[in-house]
């Protein structure tokens, strides 16, 4: 099959990045696969030269290029291609490109509840395939040296990459006090309690417990413009907590990424390294005897660090997932219960203190990664949907 992966804007340079390793992946499959840099001086030209020769699929992560028009229609539409895109946050926050209509349009997600959140809105009817897809491990040239001696050598003992967001923001206790206030507040209450619980089971709790009423078609078509709030309050409380444990108790934490200056003014065990790029903290990860991760609300899914962090060869310690729980064993993928989050400062000191049982675990998530999680077996699933999208 022919593909054109379009590179637009990304935070970090990770979609990008992905672009690259997808598009290597697809290539190494025998496909051919060919990139579209949106932001690129000459774009225009090569996005008409795409369109003018089309392969049999567009793609573009998280609705990247859906949005590209001809004469009033969909481009995708006007040639008879097919359009697909891996979302890689919770749909809630691309509403609008979903909304998008494409004949031959192919959607995946990273988490199974993401699917269910999509069939039970409407706008989930206009795709010809919705389905599961986690991201795909990025690599740096070469497989790690994953012996005892190799990783006793690792200078960084806990890494966090990732933005923080600081203090989850309730916008919608800035409205009026109306029913729909009342629904969005038992939302964000029912998700804050409950690290693994689905925005849609949510909606579904508080509709029931609040008014007794069940999750009409109509309903959810009001509420969706409404629900990015309580999913970015939950998100930032889980990862604010997460992250005030560990300051809390002084664990010595190297961290990357954007927001973090009032954490490491408060904390003094927080080691900022600054922003850094994605590219720039792949080698951060060979670099790591244990990655943290928390999946951004991602219940029933994983998140690309997970399966990046694997390959480079560290330990990583995550949040539970339905899917970690499916695809990894214990000694492969340590986690932890947001219900007993206290528990975890000492799981952490445990394994920091015993560089043995560390190799051994990062050896073994290591092997399960390289063979079953890159962008070269998502390249695979991502064809066959396609295939199937017809």
């Amino acid at each position: 099959m022919r593909f054109v992966l379009y590179k637009g804007q990304s935070q970090y340079g990770s979609l990008r990045l992905h672009v690259d390793q997808l598009t290597a992946a697809l290539n190494g499959l025998g496909h051919e696969a060919a990139i579209v840099d949106l932001m690129a001086p000459d774009a225009v030209t090569q996005l008409n030269a795409a369109l003018a020769d089309p392969p049999d699929c567009f793609f573009g992560f998280s609705g990247v290029g859906s949005d590209i028009r001809s004469g009033g229609e969909s481009a995708y539409d006007v040639i008879g291609r097919a359009y697909a895109s891996l979302y890689v946050d919770h749909p809630i926050h691309h509403a609008p490109r979903l909304s998008t209509r494409i004949r031959k349009n192919v959607a995946l997600f990273l988490d199974r509840s993401h699917v269910q959140f999509m069939a039970a809105w409407s706008k989930g009817r206009d795709f010809a395939q919705l389905g599961f897809l986690p991201p795909g491990a990025n690599e740096l040239p070469g497989l790690p040296d994953l012996s005892d001696e190799a990783f006793a050598e690792r200078d960084i003992g806990l890494l966090f990459t990732g933005t923080y967001r600081g203090a989850p923001q309730a916008s919608w206790r800035e409205g009026p006090d109306t029913p729909a206030r009342t629904v969005l507040e038992g939302v964000a209450e029912r998700m804050a309690a409950d690290g693994r619980l689905p925005i849609l089971d949510a909606v579904r709790s508080a509709l029931k417990d609040l008014f007794s009423a069940e999750l009409s078609g109509e309903l959810f078509e009001e509420l969706i413009p409404l629900l990015q709030g309580p999913q970015q309050f939950a998100e930032a409380y889980h990862r604010n907590r997460f992250l005030t444990l560990l300051g809390d108790v002084g664990a010595p934490l190297t961290v990357y990424g954007s927001g973090w200056e009032p954490l490491a003014a408060r904390y003094p065990s927080f080691d900022y390294g600054g922003v850094g790029s994605f590219e720039e903290t792949l080698s951060l990860l060979r670099r790591s005897r244990i990655v943290l991760n928390t999946n951004n609300g991602f219940v029933a899914g994983g998140h690309e660090r997970v399966f990046t962090a694997l390959c480079g060869g560290a330990v990583v310690v995550s949040d539970e997932s339905k899917y970690y729980a499916e695809a990894f064993a214990p000694h492969e993928l340590p986690t932890f219960a947001w219900d007993r989050l206290e528990d975890l400062p000492g799981l952490l000191a445990g394994l920091l203190g015993d560089v043995e049982t560390m190799a051994a675990i990062a050896r073994a998530g290591a092997k399960k990664a390289q063979a079953e999680h890159t962008w070269t077996q998502r390249a695979q699933k991502l064809v066959k949907a396609v295939k199937q999208a017809g």
